[in-house]
């Protein structure tokens, strides 16, 4: 009689590790790490990639400053962006595709090769490697992934100006994968940080994929702040507010300063006549005041 719930007993504590084991192998194609993610000579490096970025003010309402961030001009984030001008004014969380040049880098340490984008930033008053990497490059890399690319720079003793290599995550398809033959297969692997309202379907959903695909290559259980690898054949259609639509402002500029300047001719119009009535009324008064002199009776 008490073989039974020993039986369930194991049964359960099997069905347990089996899932614990499987949910591990899915992960086990390439587990997060703070310093990046490892890379190999069966992948196609380097590659040109993109990441996902979202316009954040005050600072980065504009393609300047962001190209300037990743060292691109604003016509290469403008167009896979579905963007029109490049001159545009962005709003707040605006969806964007920016282009980096993915390497795979040896860092001569424990963590072997490891796949980024290196890009220069020059240092200003307030900054840090943590706000930096978590704030303008939006989780794009990790403060102990920069420490590890810089090896000789001391993070406490930064000097404004000076220029640091901040590596941004990316990874590039496996050679096969960018064969002819292969249309059907991923020829980029877009860059996405995993926000806290998000999940597997949404970003499938945004980026025009499958969630199966994601899941293939990231595994089952993102984390907020993980990096997902999107696989994709071609680049997506992003929808842009059309707030976004530089002309369209400037037509709306155009308007309000037409109207603010015919109010303006309006009031010195109105000026203009009250200031001739005044000065009528007052010639008036002197040829009456002069007219009393002289005993003649004019008024005003």
């Amino acid at each position: 009689m008490r073989i039974k719930p020993m039986y369930g007993t194991f049964s359960l504590l099997f069905f347990s590790i089996f899932l614990l084991y499987n949910q591990n192998l899915c992960y086990a194609q390439d587990a997060p790490s703070t310093t990046g993610y490892s890379c190999n000579s069966s992948q196609f490096y380097p590659c040109q990639t993109y990441v996902f970025y979202r316009a954040r003010g005050p600072e980065f309402l504009d393609l300047a400053s962001i190209g300037d961030l990743f060292s691109v001009s604003r016509l290469m984030i403008a167009n896979p962006s579905n963007i029109s001008t490049s001159n545009t004014t962005l709003v707040n969380d605006q969806s964007l595709l920016v282009p980096i040049t993915c390497s795979c880098n040896n860092l001569n340490t424990t963590s072997g090769n490891i796949s980024y984008a290196g890009l220069n930033y020059s240092f200003n008053f307030g900054d840090t490697m943590y706000m930096v990497s978590t704030v303008k490059f939006q989780n794009l890399t990790t403060y102990q992934s920069v420490e590890a690319v810089n090896p000789a720079v001391v993070p406490e003793n930064i000097d404004i100006g000076q220029v640091i290599e901040f590596p941004i995550f990316c990874k590039c398809p496996n050679r096969t994968q960018t064969q002819p033959q292969n249309q059907n297969q991923p020829r980029y692997l877009i860059s996405y940080v995993f926000q806290p309202f998000d999940n597997i379907s949404s970003i499938a959903s945004r980026f025009g994929t499958t969630p199966q695909s994601i899941r293939k290559i990231n595994g089952n259980n993102p984390k907020i702040f993980d990096i997902l690898f999107i696989p994709l054949s071609k680049l997506p259609d992003i929808t842009q507010p059309t707030a976004s639509n530089g002309p369209a402002v400037q037509e709306n500029d155009k308007k309000g300063t037409v109207i603010g300047l015919a109010i303006g001719l309006g009031i010195c119009v109105l000026l203009l006549i009250l200031l001739a009535g005044l000065w009528g009324c007052r010639e008036k008064s002197g040829k009456s005041k002069r007219s009393l002199y002289l005993g003649f009776d004019e008024g005003c």
